[in-house]
């Protein structure tokens, strides 16, 4: 008995056959040199359409040839073998396939091997490189303007909590400052989500309750829908919590309210709902969910123009939109399908050209306790504080500023510093116990090295954006700030890491 020994080469080789094997665009043929077949993929089969028709190994290769004339060129497998291959199937089509034909070595001796990949298949290719890059270009692009957006978020937020402090006394305004903070904080959320879709990321998640979310936006889906859209919301009494993002939600229910409203020509309603539903194991295998329960369903409808049947199956890719004329960008309902697979459930979609259209998240049933939404302007008094040093170093004027009349607030001492060298001057100068950073490139660890070298125990919170403080280069030993940030986040991550034990060196 021969034996072989694996080796890494031979699992990469095994691994690139085995997916060239079942692969449903690349076509492989391996011929012997005299054109006799000696294997062919599952995607030449069916291209061949020899499935049911026979053998296909032991063939000749050139009863396939559209042009027999042409398997001269082709079997010599060189530069001068036409970049296009046209043969004809077993029933008679004939295909255009690109790729092209090698000599090689085989187990089996000298032989030709073919890669082909057929015209439809190439464009759907093209496609696919360009939606990637396309992705890729969105990613780079939202991480590009979020540092800018969350620092003024970051400077509108911090000072909206400022001045309600002040304004304790006023009700009235103190309660118009705080829908100002919460809105606030909800384009901040909503920055971050456009930045887990690009980068395909996980957003952290609560348990929350659809009904009280789509109660709370009521008010904006009446002004978003206007005067000619009716709004009826019909939902459920206990009808259930889920595990999600409540930005997420809102975002996807404004979203899918918005697509309804659109396709509304004159007058008309939209409709939201949230009931619970149970679904067997059965039926939730059909639907693509994960297993059978309960289950909660959020449901957008309305009675408006409907979907064409051809676009029906691609209303949920990147980049297609079924409005471009009304400047439609294709990024919403991909963005709904990526919350509801984020959610852990999925997305229907049902609709009648001239009737109507309802999309539908169903959503894993969660048994935790629900988090209220927002959060609470809590009083200074009640906020850790301290009187230690703290050193800013931040390049926007605008977030020093800020951040320096929070922390001078909670009492501590501040100094500012706008660049490196300015850091350096600073932590020489004063007996700096904490340094707080902020911006896209404040993961220099050469700089941090020079702080650290200046004061032993220096303490380290870095100011970051997105889901990945780690990823986005908060060095190890330091605290982390997601911006924008509330009095009270700030006032605990300072305190914290001022409590906290030395860096080691």
């Amino acid at each position: 008995m021969r034996k072989t020994q694996s080796r890494p080469d031979d699992a990469e080789q095994s691994a690139e056959s085995s997916l060239l094997e079942r692969s449903q665009i690349v076509a492989t043929i391996v011929l012997s040199p005299d054109g006799r077949v000696l294997d062919g993929n599952a995607r030449m089969r069916e291209l061949l359409e020899v499935g049911t028709a026979g053998r296909f190994e032991g063939r000749s290769f050139r009863e396939f040839f559209a042009q027999p004339d042409e398997w001269s060129s082709w079997s010599r497998a060189g530069a001068e073998a036409p970049s296009v291959l046209r043969l004809r199937s077993a029933g008679g089509a004939v295909l255009a396939l690109r790729g092209e034909l090698r000599r090689t070595d085989t187990a089996r001796g000298p032989a030709l091997c073919g890669l082909f990949v057929s015209a439809g298949d190439e464009a759907q290719l093209r496609a696919a490189v360009q939606h990637g890059a396309r992705m890729e270009a969105l990613g780079s692009l939202t991480a590009g303007i979020a540092h800018d957006f969350n620092n003024l978020l970051t400077v509108l937020v911090g000072n909206l909590y400022l001045v309600a402090e002040e304004l304790r006394d006023r009700p009235k305004v103190f309660e118009k400052l705080k829908s100002a903070r919460d809105a606030s904080k909800r384009g901040a959320d909503l920055i971050k989500q456009l930045l887990a879709f690009a980068r395909r990321e996980q957003l952290e998640t609560t348990v929350i309750d659809p009904c009280k979310v789509v109660t709370d936006i009521e008010p904006l889906l009446r002004r978003a829908l206007g005067s000619k859209v009716a709004l009826r919301a019909e939902l459920q009494p206990e009808a259930g919590r889920i595990r999600a993002s409540i930005a997420q939600l809102e975002s996807v229910i404004v979203n899918l309210a918005i697509n309804a409203r659109d396709a509304i020509a004159a007058k008309g309603t939209v409709s939201v709902s949230v009931a619970r539903a149970q679904i067997s194991s059965t039926e939730a295998a059909a639907r693509g969910l994960p297993k059978g329960g309960e289950y909660v369903l959020v449901r957008v409808a309305d009675d408006g123009s409907g979907i064409p049947p051809e676009a029906i199956g691609r209303v949920f890719e990147p980049f297609f939109s079924t409005k471009r004329d009304r400047g439609g960008t294709g990024l919403g309902l991909s963005m709904v399908r990526w919350f509801a697979e984020q959610a852990g459930g999925v997305v229907e979609l049902e609709s009648v050209v001239g009737q109507g259209t309802t999309v539908s998240l169903v959503l894993p049933l969660s048994t935790d306790q629900a988090v209220e939404p927002g959060d609470k302007t809590m009083p200074l008094s009640t906020l850790p504080s301290g009187n230690e040093r703290v050193l800013v170093l931040a390049q926007d004027e605008a977030v020093r500023s800020t951040v320096r009349q929070i922390l001078e607030v909670l009492g501590y001492a501040v100094d500012f510093a706008a660049g490196d060298e300015d850091l350096v001057a600073a932590l020489e100068a004063r007996q700096v116990e904490l340094l707080i950073i902020d911006g896209p490139a404040r993961d220099d660890a050469a700089l941090l090295e020079r702080a650290r070298s200046a004061l032993p125990n220096l303490k380290i919170v870095v100011m970051v954006e997105g889901q990945r403080p780690r990823e986005r280069g908060a060095p190890t030993g330091t605290s982390v700030l997601a911006k924008p940030f509330t009095l009270a986040e700030l006032a605990a991550v300072v305190r914290h890491s001022l409590d906290a034990s030395p860096a080691r060196a």
